[in-house]
């Protein structure tokens, strides 16, 4: 007696444990409740019991998941928007120092023919055989600007102040003490105003408004000088190509005032500046011209990684006017050194 009823205990005790299995296979639970024997009936309960339970919706675990951004997404400013400011995301506010054109320094420059005429009352005066320009010097450029207002009008336009310095100098030559053969002081003033069209296969991106003088500093016959207004349209294809086009107006001088009348003649009417960069190697072309295309300047540029944003750098110009003592000086250098920030 106390026997059966501690089997009808346990058979109890199978019954509400596999009670929430059971209630989902009622077929089956019946099949178990019509067994007679009491073992065989509570061996089939407890099948049932020992069966995992499924997951119910509240065990489910959810992991969150982020959606996924492609990289195509992503808005990136290219290399000329940044070195302009054009797009919001590249602005870097106002009166914060930015290259302009290249900062470079070549350790050795040499020209095949250089200009020693602007010196030959300096030379005869000294009357020694052995005293003169060498051919072979440094040249180094620093060129900086600085935003001084900021979107304009609510229309994007920013004002701009431009600095640029280049400097020859003789510093192999000690029969004359290793002089600054000629340094170009460059100030500006332009604004910028954005832009976006196609021309030719080229995106448009902004044009520049601007005033610049550019002189030597120096005095009667080595006095050059002059004052421009000038329009520049830049345009890229892709981020690796920028392209920039400037023409100019020479402001005129008084005839008695003009140290370099003809300036023009060989400087030319405006400048076009090509750069193109490939795997970390950037080449660019610098041209200056007439508008006939009579006489001009051409100047080529390659840099490459040496270290961290230190480049090496060559350079090889053609024609008239590398510097402003030599505008009306027709030669060929090539330069070797290194540079820290270029056109791109």
């Amino acid at each position: 007696m106390k026997s059966a009823m501690n089997t009808n205990l346990l058979a109890l005790l199978g019954i509400l444990v596999a009670a929430p299995v059971l209630a989902d296979n009622h077929d089956t639970l019946g099949a178990c409740r019509d067994i007679q024997n009491d073992q065989d009936r509570l061996r089939c309960y407890d099948n049932f019991a020992s069966t995992p339970k499924p997951p119910t919706p509240a065990t489910v675990a959810v992991t969150p998941t982020t959606p996924s951004v492609s990289p195509a997404a992503v808005t990136q400013s290219s290399a000329l928007s940044k070195h302009w400011e054009i797009d919001p995301e590249s602005k870097r506010g106002i009166w914060s120092f930015q290259p302009h054109k290249p900062n470079y320094f070549l350790i050795g420059r040499h020209t095949d023919k250089v200009n020693q005429r602007p010196y030959d009352v300096y030379f005869s005066a000294v009357n020694d055989p052995n005293i003169g320009l060498d051919n072979t010097e440094s040249k180094f450029q620093l060129s900086l600007k600085l935003k001084a207002a900021e979107d304009l009008f609510g229309r994007g336009i920013d004002l701009w102040l431009g600095y640029t310095q280049q400097n020859h100098w003789q510093v192999f030559n000690k029969n004359i003490s290793a002089p600054f053969r000629e340094t170009n002081y460059e100030p500006e003033a332009f604004v910028s105003i954005p832009a976006d069209y196609n021309l030719l296969g080229l995106r448009g991106r902004f044009v520049n408004l601007g005033f610049v003088h550019q002189s030597n500093g120096q005095s009667h016959v080595l006095s050059r000088s002059w004052n421009r207004l000038y329009a520049q349209a830049g345009f890229e294809y892709g981020d690796n190509f920028s392209l920039t086009v400037k023409p100019w107006y020479r402001l005129p001088e008084k005839s008695g005032d003009d140290d370099n009348p003809h300036i023009t003649d060989y400087l030319g009417n405006f400048e076009a500046v090509g750069s193109y960069r490939l795997h970390k190697h950037t080449f660019s072309v610098l041209t200056r011209s007439t508008f006939d295309f009579n006489r001009g300047f051409a100047q080529f540029d390659w840099s490459f990684p040496l270290q961290g944003n230190l480049k090496g750098y060559v350079q090889f110009t053609t024609g008239y006017g590398e510097s402003l003592i030599d505008y009306n000086h027709h030669q060929n250098t090539i330069g070797i050194g290194v540079l820290l920030s270029d056109w791109l």
